[in-house]
């Protein structure tokens, strides 16, 4: 009797599931009920979803939230970031809504913004990213692959991390550099390695230090020697008037204090940078410029400068393997350039992959498939 039990649930239990009120026979419900029952009904269908925000069809996606407020905007990814979502209340409740589609495979950042000024994560949905700007909530939709490699394993080899701080005659600055050596560093006697622009936040946010434990133990890629760097004057840097004195900093101080005291490889062929946004940039106008020093050139959602887009046209081709990528929901200057570049990449022949997903201008993003550059760059 108990196994007959035990099989009229398992059949039952997701007839029910398929059975359940979607979120628009709810509102319809909700919207024709008594002002004294509505609080109920909310509450009893809340405590039926199992997570926020709704997703149905594998693309429709209800955004919901409790407040009692005079105005709830949405803002993310979707819409650069501009609190112009304006999401609808249910008349005489504290319910707030807004419904659209995204792509069954998309990552996305976004808040809350209530009353035109406070910008809050969303309180019924867990799932946080971080950001330049502090945490995000994040959107993932039914088909989006979380990457195993960003988390840390006890039971896997690791390398580890070393500060110091160069001074830059150029700049008039110390500047911090970190390092990842990997596992067993000290039996190498010659390793490539990869610089990182904007360091620290590829260290906080990109989880490049599991990523590279997690490929390199793998045996995905070489092991790799990394280099993170931090900016001072971020735009000046990356984009600006002091590109050159921070070209200079890489070339003259960085590489020289790498080769003296550590086992870097003096191949420029098993050189890489990357960075994202300017620091895409900075990361394309380097290999542009050093050659001699760097041959692989990954740019996550770049800025391209129309100067540097210039230069590249008119210029020989270089030895240099380019890889881009950005996302859908990117900032639209910025696939306007990268639109522009491609072209000059293609007609001049160069060696180039581009990628675009359905993600936005973010950590996210660029945590997500950091590895698809590293494995093109230095896999087995």
């Amino acid at each position: 009797m108990k196994k007959i039990i035990i099989l009229v649930l398992m059949l039952v239990i997701p007839v029910l599931s398929e059975a359940a009120m979607n979120f628009e026979e709810f509102l319809d419900e909700l919207n024709s009920s008594p002002i004294p029952e509505k609080y109920k009904l909310i509450d009893d269908f809340m405590s039926s979803v199992p997570s926020f925000p709704i997703i149905e069809q594998d693309t429709l996606v209800h955004f919901i939230i409790r407040q009692k407020a005079r105005s709830v905007l949405l803002a993310g990814d979707f819409n650069n970031w501009k609190p112009d979502i304006g999401c609808k209340i249910v008349p005489y409740t504290d319910l707030w809504y807004y419904t659209t589609r995204f792509e069954p495979d998309a990552q996305l950042d976004y808040k809350f913004v209530i009353n035109g000024d406070a910008w809050i994560l969303d309180p019924l949905n867990p799932k946080t990213i971080p950001g330049g700007f502090g945490d995000n909530s994040e959107l993932i939709m039914p088909d989006y692959k979380i990457v195993p490699e960003i988390k840390y394993y006890d039971d896997i080899t690791h390398g580890t991390l070393k500060d110091t701080a160069l001074y830059c005659e150029y700049l008039k600055q110390d500047r911090e550099v970190v390092l990842y050596l990997p596992y067993n560093y000290y039996t190498y006697e010659k390793l490539p390695f990869i610089l990182f622009h904007d360091g620290r936040d590829y260290l906080n946010f990109a989880m490049t230090k599991n990523i590279l434990d997690y490929l390199i133990y793998h045996e995905m890629i070489e092991p790799v020697v990394g280099v993170f760097i931090s900016p001072i004057k971020r735009n000046e840097e990356y984009a600006g008037d002091l590109k050159i004195e921070y070209g200079n900093l890489i070339a003259d101080i960085v590489f020289p204090f790498l080769y003296s005291n550590y086992h870097i490889s003096g191949d420029a062929e098993v050189h890489a940078v990357i960075g994202a946004s300017n620091g895409g940039n900075i990361s394309l106008w380097l290999g542009f410029h050093y050659p001699e020093l760097f041959r692989k050139i990954g740019a996550q959602s770049s800025y391209v400068e129309e100067s540097l887009q210039r230069e590249f046209k008119n210029a020989e081709k270089l030895p240099l393997t380019i890889y881009i990528d950005m996302g859908e929901y990117d900032i639209p200057r910025l696939e306007e350039l990268i639109a522009q570049f491609i072209p000059i990449l293609s007609e001049k022949g160069y060696s180039y992959t581009f990628e675009e997903f359905p993600e936005g201008h973010s950590w996210g993003n660029w945590r997500g498939h950091l590895s698809g550059i590293l494995i093109e760059f230095f896999g087995k």
